[in-house]
């Protein structure tokens, strides 16, 4: 397998068509279309599926996608810190868990950069979603958090996808609700208070590890559970339906986000809020800014 093959086959991934990824690449027909059939029979799969209208890909070939970008965003940062290469545009990229630390640090990385070109990326996901980018070579780091009576499972999974743990801070479980909400003016709130409202999760998944963050809330008591896959629906459905999500505790300083309260859960459980990385993974000088902003943001709460 050579870095060419995994660059025409990229391309032709990204652009639909064999035919517009020869002409992106300045390369024959012929040869993007030869790539494409070397990678298949190198690896045993049908990557795309093909027909009048141009290529698209198949799940084989959308896992084979990751695994390629992951290989050459490493070998770009490899070139830069030790072929002597200059870059003008600098990268980094991070995935998070919903409703945890990391956007007002990310913004200060950004709002920092001096430079005429940047590629950076904030991917706030699902737990799955989080450890499979960082595993992939994706992203440079996420942040995740999880339940303390999870842990061995946690560190567990991490160990079965080669990624480390760094810890940060501990944190009690909040409840993130409207400030309409009947329970808005509460300082701290039980558990049985919550049960009688919409509980909002992103994690929800019959083959969901049970170290993730949904199984901080027991869901056999929960009456009312809405699953949803961004921020925006979960904001909505708290403004709205008087839904609550469970997480961190930790608050953005958007003013978007002014309305959305978090407030404590009695005796709720304690969380570990963490930031994971891929084993003997050496953080580009922008992630370790970015990660010492947050120590610094955490230990003054």
């Amino acid at each position: 397998m050579t870095l060419q093959q995994m660059k025409y086959f990229i391309t032709v991934a990204e652009s639909g068509s064999i035919s517009e990824a020869a002409k992106r690449l300045f390369a024959a027909q012929s040869s993007v279309s030869n790539a494409i059939k070397e990678v298949e029979i190198y690896y045993g799969i049908t990557a795309f599926l093909r027909d009048s209208k141009g290529v698209w890909l198949t799940k084989e070939g959308e896992e084979l996608l990751i695994e390629f970008k992951g290989v050459l965003k490493r070998l770009e940062y490899l070139d830069e810190k030790y072929a002597g290469k200059t870059y003008h545009s600098q990268g980094f990229s991070v995935s998070t868990q919903h409703h945890i630390c990391g956007m007002d640090s990310f913004l200060s990385v950004v709002k920092s950069m001096d430079t005429e070109e940047y590629k950076f990326g904030f991917h706030e996901c699902k737990t799955s979603e989080v450890l499979e980018r960082v595993e992939k070579g994706m992203d440079d780091l996420g942040i995740i958090f999880f339940a303390e009576q999870s842990k061995g499972r946690m560190v567990q999974e991490l160990r079965n996808r080669n990624l480390i743990f760094n810890h940060i801070s501990y944190k009690c479980a909040h409840a993130y609700i409207s400030e309409k909400h009947p329970l808005a003016g509460c300082q701290e709130i039980h558990v049985e208070e919550l049960m009688k409202y919409p509980f909002i999760t992103y994690d929800r998944a019959t083959n969901a590890n049970p170290a993730y963050t949904e199984m901080i809330v027991p869901y056999f008591r929960l009456k009312k559970v809405i699953a949803v896959s961004d921020r925006a629906a979960a904001y909505s459905l708290m403004r709205w339906a008087d839904g609550f999500v469970v997480g961190s505790g930790y608050h953005s300083s958007d003013a978007y986000y002014k309305d959305i309260l978090s407030i404590p859960i009695h005796e709720g459980i304690k969380l570990e809020v963490g930031w994971i990385v891929k084993n003997k993974f050496a953080l580009t000088d922008i992630a370790e800014q970015f990660v010492e902003l947050i120590r610094q943001v955490e230990t003054k709460r």
